[in-house]
């Protein structure tokens, strides 16, 4: 595993840890882990994926995902249940929300109020609340804070952990200063080559072109 891959699985990796650690593991194999990282990085592919698809066929002209691109996404995989069918949704004259309103119940359930509760987003019992604290930033934002002392828009401007960067032209030093002026360099050189081959042949003896002339 190397590249954008294995940046993406490092990134994933300690949601994934304090999932399992609101679900009650504390301890596992680091193949497992692996593993499990590996599987929520191709679901969130998958969703992603689908919501952009849906979204190119719904609005073209605006493929930005909107939220019920999201929702038919989450519903392709299965993240929706239970849900009729089209059909019969169409027969019964009704829309099934069962699927999206249990959806809803567990983002605001307690099961996802102790996941924020083990990333630090929610005080637990008994802690002193700072109103400061109330909305923290995630691990990577504090991360990369700690560990650049210039800040994000110096450091990680125009990668994958920061804002994405203003294009400019770079110049380099002895060449052309635009892919422009490099092809009409490349143009020139190609005409002055043709030039040299046509005036040199041109400069030939007239005797060297007689084959039935010459003596072999």
């Amino acid at each position: 595993m190397s590249g954008p891959s294995a940046l993406h699985n490092a990134l994933l990796r300690p949601p994934i840890i304090q999932i399992l650690r609101a679900a009650g593991f504390h301890s596992t194999r680091p193949s497992v882990l692996d593993t499990v990282v590996d599987l929520a990085a191709r679901y969130l592919q998958l969703l992603a994926s689908s919501a952009a698809d849906h979204a190119n066929n719904s609005h073209p002209d605006t493929p930005a995902p909107t939220l019920d691109d999201i929702r038919l996404a989450l519903q392709d995989a299965g993240a929706l249940r239970p849900q009729m069918r089209d059909t019969e949704e169409a027969w019964r004259g009704e829309e099934d929300l069962r699927g999206l309103e249990g959806f809803l119940s567990w983002f605001t359930g307690p099961v996802n109020r102790e996941i924020r509760r083990i990333a630090g987003f929610v005080p637990s019992e008994g802690d002193v609340i700072d109103p400061d604290s109330l909305e923290k930033e995630d691990f990577l934002t504090a991360l990369k804070k700690k560990h650049s002392k210039t800040g994000e828009e110096s450091r990680y401007a125009g990668t994958v952990l920061g804002k994405s960067a203003d294009e400019h032209p770079i110049t380099i030093e002895g060449g052309a200063a635009s892919i422009r002026e490099w092809g009409l360099q490349i143009k020139s050189r190609g005409q002055l080559r043709s030039e040299s081959v046509s005036s040199a042949m041109s400069s030939a003896p007239t005797n060297l072109s007689e084959v039935d002339g010459m003596e072999i």
